[in-house]
């Protein structure tokens, strides 16, 4: 992997942990300040709400220089966490001050991960595409753990705010990786730009890229996996909602931290063992890891150890960590570096779609017929991306993410006359 990899990476690590501390201390913070879950909620509300137009940031993302975009990212974090801690401190000190700048730092964030991901091809042999992907989610998955343990232990010692003003150093840091990576002239932009310009036409050329990327994706084989990425993302956002509750009913408070963390190792533990399974067929895998997933969620929750209650839940999160990595891979290869961005920020769409309405619907729910529903639900989304992978031939016969980018499971580029592969 080349050195400008290794800055990608070490700027993604300082800004995950500038987010960890900005994202633990602000929720504390507003709960501290008002004692109300309501405004809690409302503040992971705002965070969520704009992964459901993460499709449209990708066109952008394809335009501009990366670069500059993950700087322009992480320096508009800096001044949005600056400008609400002085707002707060002067002239509105009101727990809005904090709030109402949050889904600023939410949209920004839309930018970073889809820019990062586009540039991995370009530091990167071909044949090292998992590992650098697994790296780069081991890394954000390890680092949101103790982060987010750090910055719980140092609320009993320091202000909150301190921390909340502290997170703004790890982006300066982040920004300074971003800066020092070298790109060659093209690995950024398009050449031979046109010369027309103007608010009119940048927006004509927008629209065309935006209907370029939702067709490419409706005429490829990407739509068939799409509806079980749906219904998934989905249910655990329903899980998100009640998942208190459930631990609570497990043994009390403690249990809540155990089953999060349970969660978090689950998918940590996936992302370290893609890269071993780059060679498995995707179709195979992807049936067999959540047909296992179904079975140890279900016995999960209807065993009465809690222990084993604890391995299940993790064991059956392993197949998310593998599947996204190997995925992701595997976009990289059937997918024209010119359209990526735009194509990952779609799918992402979908899954911001749903995890929301799921998180708004589980609460409710839970509240009219209890827990069991719900973790049954999950249950059976994780057999319904199983089934639907079996029943469809496309899905069924996917190869291993190191042999995509051929045939039916490829994404011909306008080099090629703009011609979609077309699945059955």
């Amino acid at each position: 992997m080349s050195t400008e990899f290794w800055k990608l990476l070490s700027g993604r690590t300082f800004s995950t942990i500038g987010n960890c501390f900005y994202n633990v201390s602000l929720i504390w913070i507003i709960y501290h300040l008002t004692g109300n879950t309501f405004y809690t909620g409302l503040t992971g509300f705002l965070v969520l709400m704009p992964m459901m137009m993460q499709f449209l940031v990708g066109p952008l993302i394809e335009k501009f220089n990366k670069k500059k975009l993950l700087i322009l990212t992480e320096a508009g974090q800096i001044i949005t966490v600056v400008t609400a801690f002085s707002l707060y401190n002067t002239a509105w000190h009101n727990v809005w001050a904090l709030i109402f700048l949050t889904p600023i730092v939410a949209i920004l964030s839309m930018f970073s991960n889809p820019a990062e991901m586009t540039l991995i091809p370009i530091f990167v042999n071909e044949e090292k595409y998992s590992a650098a992907n697994s790296l780069m989610n081991v890394t954000y998955q390890t680092l949101s753990i103790i982060s987010t343990s750090v910055v719980g232990v140092l609320l009993g010692f320091l202000n909150p705010l301190t921390l909340y003003i502290f997170s703004a150093v790890f982006n300066l840091c982040g920004a300074i990786c971003f800066f020092t990576i070298h790109l060659k002239s093209g690995e950024n932009v398009k050449e031979g730009l046109p010369e027309k310009t103007g608010l009119l036409y940048e927006l004509r050329i927008y629209r065309q890229s935006l209907i370029k990327g939702l067709n490419i994706v409706r005429s490829s084989f990407i739509s068939s996996f799409i509806p079980a990425t749906i219904i998934a993302n989905l249910v655990l956002g329903m899980l998100n909602a009640v998942l208190p509750a459930y631990a609570s009913d497990r043994g009390g408070s403690q249990w809540y931290g155990f089953y999060q963390s349970a969660e978090t190792i689950g998918i940590l533990v996936g992302s370290a063992l893609a890269p071993a399974l780059k060679n498995i067929p995707l179709g195979k895998l992807t049936i067999n890891c959540f047909f296992f997933s179904s079975v140890a969620w279900i016995y999960s929750y209807f065993t009465a150890n809690n222990t084993l209650s604890l391995i299940l839940y993790a064991a059956s999160l392993v197949a998310i960590g593998v599947t996204n990595i190997l995925f992701v891979s595997a976009m990289q290869k059937a997918v024209p570096q010119e359209h990526l961005a735009q194509i990952y920020t779609i799918l992402i769409s979908f899954g911001g779609c749903a995890m929301p309405l799921g998180s708004l619907s589980g609460g409710q729910i839970a509240h009219l017929f209890g827990n069991t529903p719900i973790f049954l639900s999950v249950g059976v989304a994780f057999l319904f991306v199983s089934i639907c992978w079996l029943s469809s031939k496309i899905l069924r016969q996917m190869p291993a993410a190191e042999h995509v980018g051929s045939g039916n499971y490829t994404i011909y580029s306008e080099k090629q006359g703009e011609s979609f592969s077309q699945h059955d």
